[in-house]
């Protein structure tokens, strides 16, 4: 399947893989997830009756939609980590050339384990300033295995201080008092619109399901009692108004409803994620949540409903 799919698309994996640390290859990433992907369709499509062909394609795709989604995650979790020790690395490196060392060897002394991808990829700066490259050359490779504007940034700042023999020192240290205060607006920002997180999710997982619910409820009654009423045909046939009931089947209703939730839901995730970081990437992470919470209530209503009301469906 790999080799079918087009060039722009084979990078684009190779990237993202690249900037999650992953060390699967696209090939191997792309021929796992598409052949999972249309096995968890088909074992969906089992449970859909009539609807097999149609639920299918559609089930495979989200499947293989939501693997894609989680090396954007990883990719995101990986930056976040980076750009949360930054400051601490830049403090590092300021403390080293404090005592004495020169920019190049007070960077490379500040690659701590606990650094994690940004200590690999400061080791790759050493590697390759000692096989002959500059070292303002060497520095911009930092960021060939992360994805982050902040580092982005930083390093530029780096780069510019070092060609003009600028105050190093002050400039790690206000950097790194600058990141801390964007950290700190941006958790007032989350905070301040927790609120509305909250209503979507609720609107999302709650009440949704169970208006759902309700509606298959009522959608069975009315069918019960339209099949139920014995109404003669000549009374009938005066009156239209005598007839009644519904041509939407239960079954054709369930399946809506499961695809209306899953929707909604992920919509829900990608306008969370917005909200709380402002990017959608970030709302990839609640998608998962908000389908298992959502179907779980829409399960639990429609129980719920035919024990309360199921005598009024005439048997």
């Amino acid at each position: 399947m790999y080799k079918l799919m087009p060039n722009s698309y084979k990078n684009k994996i190779k990237e993202l893989l690249i900037f999650a640390g992953s060390k699967k290859t696209a090939e191997d990433f792309v021929n796992y997830s598409i052949s999972i992907s249309f096995a968890i369709g088909f074992v969906v499509a089992l449970f859909s009756g009539s609807y097999f062909v149609f639920v299918w394609p559609i089930v495979s795709i989200a499947a293989l939609a939501l693997f894609h989604g989680l090396i954007v995650l990883a990719v995101e979790r990986r930056t976040m980590f980076v750009e949360k020790i930054l400051p601490d690395a830049l403090q590092l490196m300021s403390a080293n050339m404090k005592a004495g060392y020169i920019p190049s060897r007070a960077i490379l002394l500040s690659a701590r384990k606990e650094f994690g991808p940004l200590s690999d990829a400061i080791k790759h700066v050493g590697k390759e300033a000692i096989t002959g490259k500059s070292f303002q050359d060497s520095l911009k490779t930092i960021t060939r295995d992360i994805r982050s504007e902040v580092l982005e940034t930083t390093v530029k700042l780096i780069i510019k201080g070092t060609k003009s023999g600028g105050q190093l020192v002050a400039l790690f240290e206000e950097t790194a008092a600058d990141i801390r205060r964007l950290e700190i607006i941006k958790k007032d920002i989350r905070a301040n619109i927790l609120m509305y997180g909250i209503f979507i999710g609720f609107a999302a997982c709650v009440g949704a399901p169970i208006l759902y619910a309700l509606s298959a409820f009522l959608v069975s009654t009315i069918s019960g009692m339209g099949a139920a009423a014995q109404i003669p045909e000549t009374l009938a046939a005066r009156s239209p108004l005598m007839k009644f009931g519904v041509t939407v089947s239960s079954e054709f209703l369930f399946l809506f409803s499961l695809a209306a939730i899953l929707i909604t839901t992920t919509f829900a995730g990608i306008i969370m994620g917005l909200i709380s970081s402002g990017k959608e990437k970030s709302g990839i992470k609640y998608i998962p949540l908000l389908a298992i919470l959502a179907l779980s209530i829409f399960f639990l209503a429609g129980i719920g409903i035919n024990t309360m009301f199921g005598t009024l469906i005439p048997g």
